[in-house]
């Protein structure tokens, strides 16, 4: 990807380069997978009878109260750590080589929203208005901004700034569905769907291992960069979220729920806290018969 004149690179934690537009489409993809339920036209001559009626553990009699979670949050943190190149780097280079554009940086893939967190998590039914679940979830990557400028010195000048971010973070929430839970039985139709959907209001505590390294070299072709600096950092963070949200099923064992959520930290709140907006997919697991 290019900007002006630099090369923009943004690569997986395995070193596979990945476009914006195609990060998009594979989140995009993983979207349709988990809702492709809900478009699909029965094919019956009779429609399907509604499920059995719900126990008092609040899940249908032929399905367990226990479920899998498969998640893609998409996280807006402050990272305000990175206004520094904005306010310094980028001014003092620019006033060396006129043609110098911009470092792209973490926060402006926050900006453009392709920040896209998976996580995989089990929970279970407690009643016909409660759900807990624990969940973990990892991510990495890095963006990298390189460049061949000309010049007041009359020579090129070659900038080479990468930045990369990990978190692998574990935690655990509680749901409450004040109009209780959607009934899990067979559907036709999006609008019946959407009329069986319930709101929720939940929390969930987090501790996330946060790691983070930037490299920057500058320097006058032919010769040696003249500067070479690398920093980096690790921290183990606590958090808290509220969340709002709705659950919207899609058949006898899965439904969607749909988040917006705001993290709250105790430390390094400037590059961290801020909102986040979840997809989830869930599947119930079949009873055991007796």
């Amino acid at each position: 990807m290019r900007r002006g004149g630099s090369r923009v690179h943004i690569a997986s934690a395995t070193g596979v380069q990945f476009r914006g537009d195609t990060l998009i489409l594979l989140v995009l993809f993983s979207v349709g997978v988990c809702l492709l339920p809900v478009f699909a036209v029965a094919g019956e001559a009779e429609p399907t009878k509604a499920g059995p009626a719900a126990k008092a553990g609040g899940a249908p009699e032929e399905i367990s109260p226990w479920f899998f979670l498969l998640g893609f949050s998409n996280a807006h943190p402050a990272i305000q750590s990175e206004q520094l190149i904005d306010r310094y780097f980028d001014p003092i280079i620019s006033s060396l080589a006129p043609t110098y554009d911009e470092i792209t940086t973490v926060g402006d893939l926050r900006d453009d929203f392709l920040l896209w967190v998976p996580y995989v998590g089990v929970g279970r039914i407690l009643s016909d208005k409660w759900a807990a679940f624990a969940q973990v979830g990892y991510a990495a990557g890095k963006v990298r901004t390189e460049a061949d400028d000309r010049s007041l010195l009359l020579l090129p000048m070659h900038t080479d700034f990468e930045i990369k971010r990990a978190a692998l973070y574990g935690g655990v929430g509680l749901d409450y569905f004040p109009f209780g839970m959607p009934e899990l039985k067979e559907y036709h139709g999006v609008m019946e769907r959407l009329r069986a959907a319930r709101p929720n209001i939940g929390t969930r505590l987090t501790w996330t291992n946060a790691t983070y390294e930037a490299k920057v070299k500058v320097g006058f072709k032919p010769f040696d960069n003249f500067l070479n600096y690398k920093e980096d950092d690790e921290w183990i963070l606590p958090s808290a979220s509220a969340n709002i949200g709705v659950d919207v099923p899609l058949n006898k064992r899965s439904q969607v729920s749909i988040n917006a959520s705001y993290n709250r930290f105790n430390d390094e709140r400037d590059d961290f806290e801020g909102p986040s907006y979840t997809i989830i997919w869930k599947r119930y697991f079949k009873a055991k018969r007796k």
